[in-house]
């Protein structure tokens, strides 16, 4: 075989290991180039990758009150809307809030704002009262109530940050659902909502709203969240 045809046949062979080799490191060039180095993904916060937002689960609108956080203290400062007194601090937001609902229906009032623990003490009281007189042990009627009614320390009214809002008469559930969507524009969510009752300890409140802030009520309720899931996903990130 002369050296010209030696010459062709090892290009033969060797052009498609050549060709071969060149895509496989180009191919990689390319996935090194196209993906970030890790550090740069890694580093990055929770808060960037799902839109938490970068606020403290301090802040005093989170504060959080239930059965297992009870609220000792009192408001610093009260301010009457309408009929009741809500934290003076969301005063502006209640109102503003009260006057998109009565765009929805005219007959929506505010209900209660705060509520002093004695207040509260008396409710809890009379409703268990109730039930025994209708033929309840007291066991029995303690049970009910407490899915209904906070136990003194337990109730968000304390803290001045949350409202009863319907029609005195009571509120169809369509109409209910309209003002929980305009809710999270003034910084209100619906604090005790179906299906979550195993987190709240309450059962369903389509009347009862709580400010916890614009950008964390609009979170919450994109989410689905209730104020404790919420406050848990807080803490995760740090």
């Amino acid at each position: 075989m002369n050296k010209q045809k030696m010459t062709k046949l090892s290009l033969i062979v060797c052009l498609p290991a050549f060709v071969a080799t060149n895509f496989f490191l180009w191919k990689w060039d390319a996935a090194s180039f196209l993906s970030p180095p890790a550090s740069t993904t890694e580093g990055s916060s929770l808060s960037e990758k799902d839109g938490l937002p970068s606020v403290s689960v301090d802040d005093w609108e989170l504060v959080l009150v239930n059965r297992d956080h009870l609220f000792e203290s009192e408001p610093k400062s009260l301010a009457t809307v309408g009929n009741i007194r809500v934290d003076s601090r969301i005063a502006r937001a209640t109102q503003d809030f009260l006057a998109a609902a009565q765009v929805i229906v005219l007959d929506e009032v505010l209900l209660s704002g705060y509520r002093s623990r004695a207040e509260q003490e008396q409710l809890y009281n009379e409703r268990v009262a109730e039930l025994e007189a209708s033929g309840f042990d007291q066991v029995e009627a303690e049970a009910t109530v407490r899915s209904q009614v906070q136990i003194p320390g337990a109730s968000e009214h304390q803290t001045g940050l949350a409202v009863d809002m319907s029609e005195e008469a009571g509120q169809l559930d369509e109409v209910a659902g309209k003002i929980r969507e305009l809710a999270p524009k003034y910084g209100f969510v619906l604090r005790y909502p179906e299906g979550k009752s195993h987190i709240t300890g309450l059962d369903f409140e389509s009347w009862h709203f709580r400010y916890v802030g614009v950008e964390n009520a609009q979170y919450m309720e994109k989410h689905d969240l209730v104020l404790e899931e919420y406050l848990a996903l807080l803490k995760d990130r740090k």
